[in-house]
Protein backbone atom coordinates (compact mmCIF):
# COMPACT_ATOMS: atom_id res chain seq x y z
CA UNK A 1 0.00 0.00 0.00
CA UNK A 2 3.23 2.54 0.96
CA UNK A 3 4.38 1.63 -2.55
CA UNK A 4 1.07 2.41 -4.23
CA UNK A 5 1.15 5.60 -2.60
CA UNK A 6 4.37 6.64 -3.43
CA UNK A 7 3.98 5.48 -6.87
CA UNK A 8 1.08 8.20 -7.46
CA UNK A 9 3.62 11.33 -5.66
CA UNK A 10 6.47 10.38 -8.02
CA UNK A 11 3.89 10.55 -10.72
CA UNK A 12 2.91 14.08 -9.67
CA UNK A 13 5.96 14.65 -9.46
CA UNK A 14 6.17 16.82 -5.74
CA UNK A 15 8.31 17.16 -3.13
CA UNK A 16 9.48 19.11 -0.48
CA UNK A 17 7.05 20.47 2.25
CA UNK A 18 3.97 19.46 -0.03
CA UNK A 19 4.53 15.69 -0.44
CA UNK A 20 3.47 14.86 3.47
CA UNK A 21 0.67 17.13 3.10
CA UNK A 22 -0.57 15.33 -0.45
CA UNK A 23 0.24 11.97 0.78
CA UNK A 24 -2.04 12.83 3.56
CA UNK A 25 -4.52 13.88 1.68
CA UNK A 26 -4.87 11.44 -1.39
CA UNK A 27 -4.98 8.37 1.62
CA UNK A 28 -8.21 10.48 3.21
CA UNK A 29 -9.43 10.86 -0.04
CA UNK A 30 -8.98 7.22 -1.72
CA UNK A 31 -10.00 5.86 2.22
CA UNK A 32 -13.04 7.75 2.37
CA UNK A 33 -14.37 6.74 -1.05
CA UNK A 34 -14.19 3.12 -0.19
CA UNK A 35 -15.50 3.49 2.87
CA UNK A 36 -18.65 5.34 1.52
CA UNK A 37 -18.67 2.34 -0.96
CA UNK A 38 -18.49 -0.25 1.55
CA UNK A 39 -21.10 1.61 4.06
CA UNK A 40 -23.65 1.30 1.05
CA UNK A 41 -22.82 -2.04 0.23
CA UNK A 42 -23.67 -3.30 3.66
CA UNK A 43 -26.90 -0.98 4.05
CA UNK A 44 -28.46 -2.79 0.69
CA UNK A 45 -27.47 -6.43 1.88
CA UNK A 46 -28.70 -5.54 5.16
CA UNK A 47 -32.04 -4.03 4.38
CA UNK A 48 -32.80 -5.92 0.88
CA UNK A 49 -31.72 -9.55 2.11
CA UNK A 50 -31.24 -9.86 5.82
CA UNK A 51 -34.28 -7.38 7.56
CA UNK A 52 -36.72 -9.69 4.98
CA UNK A 53 -35.13 -12.57 5.77
CA UNK A 54 -35.69 -11.75 9.68
CA UNK A 55 -39.28 -10.41 8.71
CA UNK A 56 -40.26 -13.72 7.23
CA UNK A 57 -38.78 -15.57 10.29
CA UNK A 58 -41.19 -16.72 12.84
CA UNK A 59 -39.16 -16.62 15.57
CA UNK A 60 -39.34 -13.32 17.94
CA UNK A 61 -35.87 -12.82 19.09
CA UNK A 62 -34.14 -11.46 15.78
CA UNK A 63 -37.11 -8.83 15.01
CA UNK A 64 -36.28 -7.39 18.41
CA UNK A 65 -32.23 -6.78 16.57
CA UNK A 66 -34.21 -4.67 14.34
CA UNK A 67 -35.84 -2.62 16.87
CA UNK A 68 -32.65 -2.12 18.77
CA UNK A 69 -30.66 -0.59 15.84
CA UNK A 70 -28.32 -3.29 16.25
CA UNK A 71 -27.82 -3.90 12.65
CA UNK A 72 -27.47 0.08 11.42
CA UNK A 73 -24.74 0.15 14.53
CA UNK A 74 -23.21 -2.52 12.80
CA UNK A 75 -23.70 -0.54 9.21
CA UNK A 76 -21.95 2.23 11.32
CA UNK A 77 -18.97 -0.39 12.29
CA UNK A 78 -18.14 -1.08 8.95
CA UNK A 79 -17.01 2.24 7.81
CA UNK A 80 -14.32 2.78 10.49
CA UNK A 81 -13.15 -0.70 9.82
CA UNK A 82 -12.28 0.39 6.55
CA UNK A 83 -10.29 3.32 7.92
CA UNK A 84 -8.82 1.55 10.14
CA UNK A 85 -7.69 -1.55 8.19
CA UNK A 86 -6.08 1.00 5.22
CA UNK A 87 -4.72 3.90 7.48
CA UNK A 88 -3.15 1.89 10.21
CA UNK A 89 -0.45 0.22 7.54
CA UNK A 90 0.93 3.12 7.02
CA UNK A 91 4.23 4.22 8.20
CA UNK A 92 3.23 8.17 8.12
CA UNK A 93 -0.37 7.16 9.68
CA UNK A 94 -1.57 10.95 11.83
CA UNK A 95 -1.73 9.96 15.23
CA UNK A 96 -4.95 12.38 15.61
CA UNK A 97 -6.86 10.37 13.00
CA UNK A 98 -5.76 6.86 14.72
CA UNK A 99 -7.32 7.92 18.21
CA UNK A 100 -10.45 9.23 16.72
CA UNK A 101 -11.43 6.12 14.66
CA UNK A 102 -10.64 3.98 17.87
CA UNK A 103 -12.32 5.83 19.88
CA UNK A 104 -15.45 5.45 17.10
CA UNK A 105 -15.10 2.26 16.96
CA UNK A 106 -15.19 1.83 21.05
CA UNK A 107 -18.38 4.48 20.80
CA UNK A 108 -19.89 1.65 18.24
CA UNK A 109 -19.02 -1.17 20.12
CA UNK A 110 -20.74 0.08 23.24
CA UNK A 111 -24.09 0.75 21.37
CA UNK A 112 -24.29 -2.82 20.24
CA UNK A 113 -23.22 -4.30 23.21
CA UNK A 114 -26.54 -1.89 24.76
CA UNK A 115 -28.45 -3.03 22.18
CA UNK A 116 -28.08 -6.34 22.72
CA UNK A 117 -28.84 -5.72 26.25
CA UNK A 118 -31.55 -4.58 25.52
CA UNK A 119 -32.65 -7.54 22.93
CA UNK A 120 -32.10 -9.63 26.22
CA UNK A 121 -34.53 -7.62 27.74
CA UNK A 122 -37.26 -7.92 24.94
CA UNK A 123 -36.88 -11.47 25.11
CA UNK A 124 -37.02 -11.66 28.67
CA UNK A 125 -40.53 -9.36 29.08
CA UNK A 126 -42.23 -12.03 26.72
CA UNK A 127 -42.24 -14.77 29.31
CA UNK A 128 -44.95 -14.41 32.46
CA UNK A 129 -42.07 -14.89 35.00
CA UNK A 130 -40.48 -11.08 33.69
CA UNK A 131 -44.11 -8.99 35.46
CA UNK A 132 -43.17 -10.74 38.87
CA UNK A 133 -38.80 -11.07 38.70
CA UNK A 134 -38.62 -7.98 36.29
CA UNK A 135 -34.79 -7.44 35.56
CA UNK A 136 -34.23 -4.10 33.42
CA UNK A 137 -32.63 -2.42 36.58
CA UNK A 138 -30.44 -5.06 36.28
CA UNK A 139 -29.74 -4.12 32.55
CA UNK A 140 -29.55 -0.55 33.10
CA UNK A 141 -26.69 -1.04 35.40
CA UNK A 142 -24.97 -3.48 33.17
CA UNK A 143 -25.33 -0.40 30.43
CA UNK A 144 -24.03 1.73 33.44
CA UNK A 145 -20.82 -0.30 33.60
CA UNK A 146 -20.50 -0.56 29.92
CA UNK A 147 -20.61 3.39 29.60
CA UNK A 148 -17.68 3.56 32.47
CA UNK A 149 -15.61 1.13 30.47
CA UNK A 150 -15.72 2.65 27.37
CA UNK A 151 -15.49 6.23 28.75
CA UNK A 152 -12.23 4.54 30.66
CA UNK A 153 -10.64 3.40 27.18
CA UNK A 154 -11.47 6.04 25.10
CA UNK A 155 -9.81 8.89 27.41
CA UNK A 156 -6.96 6.11 27.83
CA UNK A 157 -6.52 6.48 23.67
CA UNK A 158 -6.32 10.30 24.09
CA UNK A 159 -4.03 10.45 26.79
CA UNK A 160 -1.89 7.54 25.22
CA UNK A 161 -2.17 5.59 28.71
CA UNK A 162 -3.26 2.04 30.06
CA UNK A 163 -6.94 2.14 31.02
CA UNK A 164 -5.82 0.28 34.23
CA UNK A 165 -4.11 3.54 35.16
CA UNK A 166 -6.66 5.76 34.01
CA UNK A 167 -9.20 3.39 36.69
CA UNK A 168 -6.87 3.64 39.66
CA UNK A 169 -7.17 7.31 38.98
CA UNK A 170 -10.62 7.35 39.26
CA UNK A 171 -10.20 5.23 42.71
CA UNK A 172 -9.25 8.06 44.37
CA UNK A 173 -12.50 10.10 42.83
CA UNK A 174 -14.66 7.54 44.84
CA UNK A 175 -16.48 9.99 47.18
CA UNK A 176 -17.11 12.59 44.13
CA UNK A 177 -18.55 9.49 41.90
CA UNK A 178 -20.93 8.08 44.75
CA UNK A 179 -22.16 11.61 44.66
CA UNK A 180 -23.08 11.93 41.31
CA UNK A 181 -24.29 8.52 41.27
CA UNK A 182 -26.56 8.44 45.02
CA UNK A 183 -29.50 8.00 43.23
CA UNK A 184 -28.56 5.00 40.85
CA UNK A 185 -26.28 3.14 43.50
CA UNK A 186 -30.14 3.77 46.28
CA UNK A 187 -32.16 2.59 42.99
CA UNK A 188 -29.71 -0.27 42.14
CA UNK A 189 -30.19 -1.41 45.89
CA UNK A 190 -33.60 -0.82 46.37
CA UNK A 191 -34.36 -3.01 43.30
CA UNK A 192 -32.65 -5.82 44.29
CA UNK A 193 -34.53 -5.93 47.72
CA UNK A 194 -37.91 -5.48 46.08
CA UNK A 195 -37.22 -8.38 43.78
CA UNK A 196 -35.56 -10.83 46.01
CA UNK A 197 -38.62 -9.80 48.50
CA UNK A 198 -40.86 -10.27 45.39
CA UNK A 199 -42.49 -6.85 47.16
CA UNK A 200 -43.41 -5.47 43.83
CA UNK A 201 -43.78 -6.60 40.08
CA UNK A 202 -45.33 -5.47 36.90
CA UNK A 203 -48.88 -5.31 36.74
CA UNK A 204 -49.20 -5.10 40.36
CA UNK A 205 -51.91 -2.91 41.60
CA UNK A 206 -50.21 -0.29 44.19
CA UNK A 207 -51.28 2.10 46.24
CA UNK A 208 -49.16 5.02 48.01
CA UNK A 209 -51.01 8.46 49.00
CA UNK A 210 -47.95 9.99 49.96
CA UNK A 211 -46.97 9.45 46.62
CA UNK A 212 -49.99 10.56 44.98
CA UNK A 213 -49.94 6.97 43.27
CA UNK A 214 -52.87 4.16 42.95
CA UNK A 215 -52.52 2.36 39.77
CA UNK A 216 -50.62 -0.39 38.27
CA UNK A 217 -46.99 -0.71 37.95
CA UNK A 218 -45.99 -0.21 34.28
CA UNK A 219 -42.01 0.15 34.51
CA UNK A 220 -39.21 -1.15 37.09
CA UNK A 221 -36.33 0.33 36.68
CA UNK A 222 -33.12 1.04 38.39
CA UNK A 223 -34.01 4.75 39.74
CA UNK A 224 -37.70 4.30 39.63
CA UNK A 225 -40.73 2.79 39.22
CA UNK A 226 -43.85 3.87 37.17
CA UNK A 227 -47.29 3.91 38.10
CA UNK A 228 -50.58 4.43 35.51
CA UNK A 229 -53.00 5.66 37.78
CA UNK A 230 -56.94 4.91 37.29
CA UNK A 231 -57.65 8.52 35.74
CA UNK A 232 -54.66 7.58 33.42
CA UNK A 233 -51.67 9.90 34.79
CA UNK A 234 -47.87 8.58 35.21
CA UNK A 235 -46.49 8.32 38.74
CA UNK A 236 -42.93 8.01 38.78
CA UNK A 237 -41.92 6.83 42.42
CA UNK A 238 -38.02 6.45 43.84
CA UNK A 239 -36.88 2.81 43.74
CA UNK A 240 -35.28 3.56 47.40
CA UNK A 241 -39.00 5.16 48.27
CA UNK A 242 -41.00 1.11 47.88
CA UNK A 243 -38.04 0.17 50.36
CA UNK A 244 -38.21 3.27 53.26
CA UNK A 245 -41.75 3.97 53.12
CA UNK A 246 -45.00 2.11 53.33
CA UNK A 247 -47.46 1.20 50.30
CA UNK A 248 -50.26 -1.20 49.68
CA UNK A 249 -49.86 -3.83 47.07
CA UNK A 250 -53.08 -5.54 45.68
CA UNK A 251 -51.23 -8.74 44.59
CA UNK A 252 -52.89 -10.78 46.89
CA UNK A 253 -56.64 -9.61 46.02
CA UNK A 254 -55.70 -9.90 42.23
CA UNK A 255 -54.15 -13.36 43.03
CA UNK A 256 -57.16 -14.54 44.55
CA UNK A 257 -59.55 -13.26 42.20
CA UNK A 258 -62.13 -11.68 44.58
CA UNK A 259 -62.22 -8.00 45.96
CA UNK A 260 -63.10 -7.26 49.29
CA UNK A 261 -66.92 -5.26 50.04
CA UNK A 262 -67.00 -3.10 53.58
CA UNK A 263 -69.41 -1.39 53.92
CA UNK A 264 -71.78 -0.58 57.05
CA UNK A 265 -75.60 0.49 56.88
CA UNK A 266 -76.55 2.83 60.21
CA UNK A 267 -79.84 1.94 61.68
CA UNK A 268 -81.57 4.33 63.21
CA UNK A 269 -81.68 2.78 67.30
CA UNK A 270 -85.41 4.27 67.73
CA UNK A 271 -86.80 1.79 65.47
CA UNK A 272 -85.12 -1.28 67.01
CA UNK A 273 -88.02 -3.25 68.82
CA UNK A 274 -88.55 -6.96 69.40
CA UNK A 275 -91.09 -8.62 66.95
CA UNK A 276 -94.94 -9.95 68.33
CA UNK A 277 -95.91 -13.42 66.91
CA UNK A 278 -97.79 -12.43 64.01
CA UNK A 279 -94.51 -10.19 62.98
CA UNK A 280 -93.26 -13.47 63.03
CA UNK A 281 -95.38 -15.13 61.26
CA UNK A 282 -95.68 -12.41 58.50
CA UNK A 283 -91.00 -13.25 58.34
CA UNK A 284 -91.75 -16.87 57.66
CA UNK A 285 -92.99 -16.08 54.54
CA UNK A 286 -90.04 -15.28 53.43
CA UNK A 287 -88.08 -18.19 51.95
CA UNK A 288 -84.59 -17.21 52.94
CA UNK A 289 -85.42 -17.10 56.44
CA UNK A 290 -88.33 -19.84 56.85
CA UNK A 291 -85.77 -22.51 57.95
CA UNK A 292 -84.09 -19.96 59.96
CA UNK A 293 -86.94 -18.53 62.16
CA UNK A 294 -88.36 -22.39 62.74
CA UNK A 295 -84.77 -23.37 64.50
CA UNK A 296 -84.48 -19.86 66.33
CA UNK A 297 -88.29 -20.60 67.57
CA UNK A 298 -87.36 -23.95 69.10
CA UNK A 299 -84.07 -22.62 70.01
CA UNK A 300 -85.73 -19.45 71.68
CA UNK A 301 -88.42 -22.24 73.34
CA UNK A 302 -86.74 -24.13 75.14
CA UNK A 303 -84.18 -21.47 76.67
CA UNK A 304 -87.31 -19.99 78.54
CA UNK A 305 -89.04 -22.93 79.35
CA UNK A 306 -85.68 -23.89 81.24
CA UNK A 307 -85.65 -20.85 82.88
CA UNK A 308 -89.33 -20.72 83.60
CA UNK A 309 -89.89 -16.93 82.32
CA UNK A 310 -93.68 -17.02 83.25
CA UNK A 311 -95.90 -13.88 82.85
CA UNK A 312 -92.50 -11.40 82.07
CA UNK A 313 -91.26 -11.93 78.59
CA UNK A 314 -88.78 -9.76 79.55
CA UNK A 315 -86.79 -12.43 81.32
CA UNK A 316 -86.30 -14.87 78.37
CA UNK A 317 -85.23 -14.38 74.62
CA UNK A 318 -86.99 -13.29 72.23
CA UNK A 319 -86.59 -12.09 68.13
CA UNK A 320 -85.64 -8.73 67.42
CA UNK A 321 -86.62 -7.09 63.86
CA UNK A 322 -82.65 -5.93 63.88
CA UNK A 323 -81.52 -9.58 64.66
CA UNK A 324 -83.91 -10.50 62.00
CA UNK A 325 -82.56 -8.45 59.39
CA UNK A 326 -78.99 -9.29 59.89
CA UNK A 327 -80.13 -13.49 59.50
CA UNK A 328 -81.44 -11.85 56.29
CA UNK A 329 -78.48 -10.35 54.48
CA UNK A 330 -76.04 -13.31 56.20
CA UNK A 331 -78.90 -15.55 53.74
CA UNK A 332 -78.54 -13.29 51.20
CA UNK A 333 -75.55 -13.08 50.84
CA UNK A 334 -74.98 -16.93 50.78
CA UNK A 335 -77.25 -17.58 48.25
CA UNK A 336 -75.61 -14.99 45.60
CA UNK A 337 -74.31 -16.29 43.18
CA UNK A 338 -71.82 -12.99 42.56
CA UNK A 339 -70.44 -13.74 46.16
CA UNK A 340 -67.56 -16.05 47.17
CA UNK A 341 -68.47 -18.48 49.54
CA UNK A 342 -64.72 -19.36 50.26
CA UNK A 343 -63.63 -16.49 51.80
CA UNK A 344 -64.37 -14.51 55.06
CA UNK A 345 -68.20 -13.72 54.96
CA UNK A 346 -70.50 -12.25 57.61
CA UNK A 347 -72.71 -9.44 58.80
CA UNK A 348 -72.24 -8.08 62.38
CA UNK A 349 -73.14 -5.41 64.66
CA UNK A 350 -70.44 -2.84 65.73
CA UNK A 351 -70.63 -0.11 68.16
CA UNK A 352 -73.45 2.34 68.91
CA UNK A 353 -72.49 5.77 67.46
CA UNK A 354 -74.06 9.54 67.01
CA UNK A 355 -74.94 7.91 64.43
CA UNK A 356 -76.81 5.10 65.10
CA UNK A 357 -75.92 1.27 65.21
CA UNK A 358 -74.12 0.19 62.54
CA UNK A 359 -74.32 -3.03 60.60
CA UNK A 360 -71.13 -4.01 58.47
CA UNK A 361 -71.64 -5.89 55.94
CA UNK A 362 -67.85 -7.99 54.97
CA UNK A 363 -67.72 -10.37 52.16
CA UNK A 364 -66.06 -10.78 48.55
CA UNK A 365 -67.10 -10.46 45.57
CA UNK A 366 -66.40 -12.43 42.50
CA UNK A 367 -64.42 -10.43 40.79
CA UNK A 368 -61.40 -8.06 40.55
CA UNK A 369 -62.63 -6.48 37.47
CA UNK A 370 -63.45 -2.52 38.63
CA UNK A 371 -66.31 -1.99 37.03
CA UNK A 372 -68.10 -5.20 37.48
CA UNK A 373 -67.18 -4.97 41.67
CA UNK A 374 -68.43 -1.89 41.55
CA UNK A 375 -71.89 -3.33 40.13
CA UNK A 376 -72.03 -6.49 42.06
CA UNK A 377 -71.55 -3.77 45.32
CA UNK A 378 -74.48 -1.40 44.17
CA UNK A 379 -76.70 -4.30 43.11
CA UNK A 380 -76.27 -5.73 46.47
CA UNK A 381 -77.48 -2.57 48.45
CA UNK A 382 -79.69 -1.61 46.27
CA UNK A 383 -81.51 -4.36 47.60
CA UNK A 384 -80.21 -3.96 51.08
CA UNK A 385 -81.79 -0.82 51.90
CA UNK A 386 -85.13 -0.84 50.42
CA UNK A 387 -85.45 -3.96 52.39
CA UNK A 388 -84.65 -2.56 55.68
CA UNK A 389 -88.33 -0.64 55.60
CA UNK A 390 -89.55 -4.52 55.50
CA UNK A 391 -88.53 -5.00 58.81
CA UNK A 392 -89.83 -1.82 60.38
CA UNK A 393 -86.38 -0.79 60.68
CA UNK A 394 -85.24 2.96 59.81
CA UNK A 395 -81.90 4.31 58.31
CA UNK A 396 -80.49 6.60 60.44
CA UNK A 397 -79.76 10.04 58.18
CA UNK A 398 -78.75 13.61 59.26
CA UNK A 399 -81.61 16.20 59.20
CA UNK A 400 -82.30 17.52 55.47
CA UNK A 401 -84.27 20.49 54.30
CA UNK A 402 -87.13 18.47 53.36
CA UNK A 403 -87.22 17.39 57.60
CA UNK A 404 -86.79 20.94 58.43
CA UNK A 405 -89.63 21.87 56.48
CA UNK A 406 -91.59 18.63 57.69
CA UNK A 407 -90.70 19.72 61.54
CA UNK A 408 -91.74 23.75 60.50
CA UNK A 409 -95.31 22.49 58.97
Amino acid sequence: MNEFYNTIIEYLNVSGSYKRSLIVGIITIITLIIAVIMHYITAYIIKNHLIKLIKKSETKWDDFLIENNILEYLNALVPLIVFHTMISKLNFFESFFEKAINIGIVIIFTLIANGILSVFGDIYSTYSISKRRPIKSYLQVMSLFLMIIAMTISVGIIMDKSPLKILSGIGAMTAVIMLIFKDAILGFVASIQLAANNMVGIGDWIEMPGQLADGDVIEINLTNVKVQNFDKTITTIPSYALVSNSFRNWKGMQSAGSRRIKRSIFLDSSSVKFLSSEEVKKYKKIDLLKDYIEKKEKEIEKSNSDKNIGAAPINGRRLTNIGMFRAYVQLYLKNSPYINQNLTLLVRQQEPTFQGIPLEIYCFAKTIVWQEYEGIQSDLFEHLIPTIHEFDLAIFQNPTGNDLKMLRK
